[in-house]
């Protein structure tokens, strides 16, 4: 063969593969209706969560690849244990960029469409304030790192304690009076402006959760459906009264709830088994923990029967051993924020 011609084919071939490896399909896609979920992996440093890191490593990788190819995904993490993650996951889903904590729900804007950042309270850092302060720092400067934009806000919530519908409307718990020294009034309506929603639901947190979040205790299904988990007796009564009040006309639903008698992975947070609320709704998905009992199929059809959305059910039997389960890990994030996080995980 001549010279210049083993030169050509060489060249061409190069450039088939250029082409080919520019047109290879991502895991995510960049899409209007495609939220982003961001997961935070327990760093192989981590301390407190060295005895359940397996079990939560094999949690986000489930949770990942259920996710792929209906929404998108990036999960972060440090060098070491991305690496334990590629082995079942794409590494353009991955991104090294350790977070402080693992629980991105709380820590992480709220409202993906006009996002905003609350300060993180720190009930979940076992009331130290400084340490919530700390972990959340982390997140604000990874956020700078890559440009993301939202608005933010001195009042205290966590992620956790916000359940919205996607557009006008909003749960909070009692705590946030608390924590910001806020009469209920005042509270709707600060929150209204904050979150850009037209009606606040201001629940009597469940007494016997630490947290006080919302997100354990109602799930919206649609833009005027919500369930409620099942607490009975006069509390059940009382959530009703303060939905029915504040949301005129919604479709109140009730979750069963088989709640976890068993030993808590960390006594001073509780157990989220049996917790089915705890799911994340996107905007043609809903992702719903299931536990291994008898509820997880009552619920997994009620859900279905009162939403347009597909419903994947999510494993979170160990997880959930901790206090919270599939809406408490993850972050979510639209638009251009999206996008930028989809992209960085892209870079080699």
């Amino acid at each position: 063969m001549r010279p210049g011609l083993h030169l050509l084919i060489l060249a061409g071939l190069w450039a088939s593969c250029a082409i080919a490896a520019r047109e290879a399909p991502f895991s995510n896609e960049i899409a209007p209706d495609r939220t982003l979920i961001i997961l935070a992996a327990p760093a192989a440093s981590d301390h407190y969560y060295q005895r359940l890191r397996p079990d939560i490593l094999a949690f986000q990788t489930a949770y990942a690849q259920q996710v792929i190819g209906r929404d998108n995904i990036v999960i972060l993490g440090d060098r070491k244990t991305l690496k334990l993650l590629a082995a079942d996951l794409p590494k353009d889903i991955l991104l090294e960029a350790p977070m402080r904590d693992i629980w991105m729900r709380d820590f992480t804007p709220v409202m993906p469409e006009h996002p905003v950042l609350f300060r993180y309270s720190a009930a979940a850092q076992a009331g130290k304030q400084p340490t919530a302060d700390w972990v959340q720092a982390s997140f604000i400067r990874f956020a700078k790192q890559l440009g993301l934009e939202f608005n933010r806000t001195r009042l205290m919530l966590d992620g956790g304690n916000v359940v919205d519908n996607g557009s006008n409307k909003a749960i909070v718990t009692d705590r946030f009076l608390e924590d910001n020294r806020l009469s209920k009034p005042k509270a709707i309506n600060l929150l209204q402006k904050e979150l850009g929603v037209e009606r606040v639901a201001i629940l009597p947190a469940d007494p016997e959760d630490p947290l006080a979040h919302a997100d354990g205790m109602a799930l919206f299904l649609g833009s005027n459906t919500v369930a409620v988990t099942d607490y009975g007796g006069a509390f059940q009564k009382e959530l009703k009264m303060e939905l029915n009040k504040a949301f005129p006309g919604i479709h109140i639903l009730k979750l069963e709830t088989e709640f976890d008698t068993g030993k808590a992975w960390d006594p001073r947070f509780g157990s989220a088994k049996g917790i089915s609320a705890n799911a994340v709704l996107t905007d043609r998905f809903l992702y719903v923990p299931v536990f291994g009992m008898e509820t997880d199929a009552k619920n997994l059809e009620l859900i279905r029967s009162h939403t347009d959305r597909k419903v994947i059910p999510i494993d979170a039997e160990t997880v959930s051993r901790m206090g919270g389960s599939v809406r408490c890990l993850s972050g979510q994030m639209k638009g251009e924020n999206a996008r930028k996080l989809i992209e960085a995980a892209r870079k080699p």
